[in-house]
């Protein structure tokens, strides 16, 4: 059974409140304020988590941890939603992962936090919402589930995802055991049939290689020859159908990610959830490290 422990993040003059479940070897570290999203994740004290320097400590969109995407993953099609008729601006991957978070409960059994509609959020997105997260750790294996329930009085449309940054020792050491229907490098057209074993080169001329994946299934694993580390992210292929690989040259990381939609999902009817007033849903997956 894990433990709960509080903590604090200090660095480059920041200082961020931790919440910390540990059991045995394994800890999971949540930091609610920035996106209340999973910020550490180490076996015997070794890091399977990758932080940015200087990213996670600044007020800039988070590229590493495990953030939350949400209400979109990606960016729209010219940067907007449409609801209504009307234009929203809305940032690559949505504001979930830019927000602090609210601690509901936090005890040995899980971490559990909340986010919901603020100024910023009505100026973006016109719904009301509560998100809630909820973070266990079972020895190896960390669980994430996240509910998203409509609070206000119309439909609510979404997309959800998650972006895990693990550590690797470099991209040339990392192979992948994914069974997927389509892999391409843009969600837009016709996708062709992934060619087994799908792999994540460096692409020439371009600063980060991409694979979007369609008709996943579960579980998708990443071995790296390098560090010895093998991770496997598992979910439930109803409420995550798609993958996406990437990574950036010259630094050491590789995101291994469930989404259920695409850039443009939020705007194009029947490619995006949709919840009545009243009504939740819960996503959940979950992260195993060997």
């Amino acid at each position: 059974m894990s433990t709960l422990s509080n903590g604090t993040y200090e660095k480059y003059g920041v200082q961020y409140a931790t919440l910390t479940l540990t059991d045995g070897d394994y800890a999971l570290t949540v930091t609610p304020e920035k996106g209340g999203m999973a910020t550490s994740f180490t076996k015997a004290g070794e890091e399977y988590l990758w932080l940015r320097d200087k990213n996670f400590e600044s007020t800039d969109r988070p590229r590493c941890g495990i953030p939350i995407l949400f209400p979109s993953c990606s960016k729209p099609d010219n940067g907007v939603h449409i609801f209504d008729g009307a234009a929203y601006p809305m940032e690559v991957h949505g504001f979930a992962d830019l927000l602090p978070w609210q601690v509901k409960k936090a005890d040995d059994s899980a971490i559990e936090l909340t986010l919901a509609p603020n100024g910023l959020t009505k100026f973006v997105y016109p719904f009301d919402f509560l998100l809630t997260m909820r973070y266990t750790l079972n020895g190896a294996t960390a669980t994430l589930a996240l509910t998203v329930e409509n609070t206000g009085a119309k439909v609510l449309p979404f997309s959800v995802g998650f972006h895990p940054y693990f550590s690797v020792s470099k991209l040339e050491n990392v192979s992948f055991d994914i069974d997927a229907a389509t892999c391409s490098e843009d969600a837009k057209g016709e996708q062709p049939a992934a060619v087994q074993p799908i792999t994540l080169t460096r692409k020439e001329g371009s600063a980060d290689s991409i694979r979007l994946l369609t008709g996943v299934k579960t579980p998708m694993v990443l071995t790296d020859s390098g560090n010895g580390h093998k991770v496997t992210v598992a979910f439930d292929q109803d409420t995550f159908g798609k993958g996406v690989l990437w990574q950036q040259d010259a630094e050491s990381f590789v995101c291994m990610e469930p989404w259920n939609g695409w850039a443009n999902s939020v705007n194009e009817p029947g490619k995006h959830e949709e919840l009545n007033p009243g009504e939740s849903k819960t996503f959940t997956w979950s992260v195993t490290i060997e």
